[in-house]
């Protein structure tokens, strides 16, 4: 198996997107003078029709100085997935590339030579962002590789090492089957997701087969699409989907079952497809339906129930999971805007250690920690930063949010300082690359020439990161739009990036960035 699918399932990017949030309030005004935008910007923001007002545009040099470009740039705006540059990069500054989490194991009883294990497993959660199936597995492996087969108790999971409070997944926009809506969890397994995957079924003519993955116990799938109609087009929206739960039948040792009737037709010409959900139940539930599951996969047996316990005080760690480093893990965040990772990875701030008898990791700490290393790293030689007072407002750290707020000014100067910083590399090698990866592979006219973050919520639209000009320089480029008609804006963001890379002087013009900071 391609070691890159092992590290990011094939749904990994549509756990991410967020692009349906609570409507952007704002009051609609008339589209007023682009004044000195450069021509092509002025062109593309009257054809947006948005006014000035509604718009952030900086272009800074990415090493340091003055900016070549400033329209709004002390705006406060909200700045959709661009948020995640902060999280990211002062992830990358603080713990370094190589940080790893561990997911810890000990043992509630004696270990017989045979491998039975009279008493329960205790399972302590670290944090791991990317604690997948695929890792999930390797690590039960370990567990049998170690000597351990039968389970004679429960299995205890302690996820003390977050403090948050519950998350519903509807508070957001309502969309709670969605994968981006998924919060933090200390054990977060499989990002909290499952997949409906179709396909055209060989075996029965005219009808679309449709599989569960990953398979839950006390988990039904009642699947009858039908194969109908040419092009694929916009095949989830003709199906139905309802979750539904029961009372539980068999004690509390078992969880209530659920069912996931699916309805509609399938167009032939989809092929195989994806459809990633947000496991209804939360993630408590499906640990309790998942784990046992997957160790019986590895060969091994549990008695007793999956259920929450305290890791005790004074058991040695018998195993530990030690994931990814947070460079490989770093990426998938940016390259595919993964909102439940980034918020694992901001209380991971708050708490790096995440060792026995040290105060658990809060949304409050993580707000406090990243604000104070953000406005620090951008104080200039008179102590000011742009990032000061309301111009920087952290809530998760993911930016689906609609209390994150920040300006064009202050996320610019924050690149150019992570520009300086050694981590520069990792950051950069982030993000989507413009027309060819990630979230940027749609901006075709600028394909191949900038790493670029994107953001996108409903009025909300933001592009930010470094684009290779002409000349051989590095700009920091960082567009914020907020406005209830943001999308109709975004060929001016894609205009930024090239009006950026167009900084070399032609033989009948002057210099295009020293006439830029003139008509400022």
């Amino acid at each position: 198996m391609d070691k890159n699918r092992m590290l990011r399932p094939p749904w990994l990017g549509a756990l991410t997107l967020g692009l349906l949030g609570a409507p952007f309030v704002a009051r609609a005004a008339e589209p007023s003078p682009p004044g000195a935008l450069p021509p092509p910007l002025a062109a593309a923001l009257k054809a947006s029709g948005l006014p000035a007002s509604a718009v952030s545009l900086l272009v800074l040099p990415a090493e340091d100085g003055p900016p070549r470009l400033a329209h709004e740039a002390d705006t406060v705006r909200q700045p959709a997935s661009v948020a995640k540059l902060f999280t990211t990069g002062a992830a990358l500054q603080r713990l370094g590339p190589a940080y790893t989490w561990h997911t810890d194991v000990a043992l509630g009883g004696p270990l017989s030579a045979d491998g039975v294990l009279a008493g329960p497993l205790h399972l302590r959660g670290g944090g791991d962002p990317g604690l997948v199936l695929e890792q999930i597995g390797l690590m039960m492996a370990r567990w049998r590789e170690a000597g351990l087969k039968e389970i004679q108790g429960d299995l205890l999971i302690d996820r003390s090492a977050f403090n948050v409070p519950p998350h519903d997944p509807t508070t957001f926009d309502g969309q709670g089957l969605k994968p981006y809506n998924a919060g933090p969890d200390a054990l977060l397994l499989n990002h909290q997701a499952i997949v409906l995957r179709l396909r055209p079924d060989s075996a029965r003519p005219g009808w679309a087969k449709v599989s569960l993955s990953p398979p839950l116990d006390g988990v039904t799938l009642d699947a009858e699409v039908v194969l109908q109609g040419e092009a694929c087009g916009d095949w989830r929206g003709r199906l139905a989907l309802r979750t539904e739960t029961g009372p539980t039948l068999n004690g509390p040792s078992h969880p209530a079952p659920w069912t996931l009737t699916l309805r509609g037709a399938y167009a032939p010409a989809c092929g195989e497809r994806d459809w990633p959900l947000l496991w209804p139940g939360g993630g408590t539930d499906l640990a309790e339906r998942l784990l046992p599951r997957l160790w019986r996969d590895a060969g091994g047996t549990l008695h007793g129930r999956v259920r929450a316990g305290d890791w005790p005080a004074t058991a040695p760690v018998w195993a530990s999971w030690v994931s990814p480093a947070l460079g490989p893990q770093v990426r998938d965040i940016n390259k595919f805007s993964n909102n439940v990772m980034a918020r694992q990875l901001f209380l991971t701030l708050a708490q790096p250690a995440m060792a026995p008898g040290q105060p658990p990791a809060t949304l409050a700490q993580a707000r406090e920690l990243l604000g104070q290393h953000v406005r620090e790293a951008t104080r200039d030689a008179q102590g000011r930063s742009p990032c000061d007072g309301p111009a920087l407002v952290l809530d998760n750290g993911s930016g689906l949010s609609r209390l994150e707020r920040s300006s064009a000014a202050c996320l610019g100067r924050w690149l150019q300082a992570v520009w300086r910083s050694p981590v520069m590399p990792e950051l950069l090698a982030s993000l989507p690359v413009s027309g060819v990866d990630g979230t940027a592979r749609r901006l075709g006219s600028v394909a191949g020439r900038a790493h670029l973050k994107t953001g996108s919520l409903d009025g909300v639209a933001s592009i930010a990161g470094v684009a290779d000009g002409d000349s051989g320089r590095r700009w920091v480029v960082v567009g914020l739009i907020n406005h209830p008609q943001a999308d109709a804006a975004r060929p001016l963001l894609e205009a930024l990036v090239a009006w950026a890379l167009h900084d070399a002087p032609s033989p009948n013009e002057g210099d295009p960035v020293k006439s830029a900071q003139e008509t400022r």
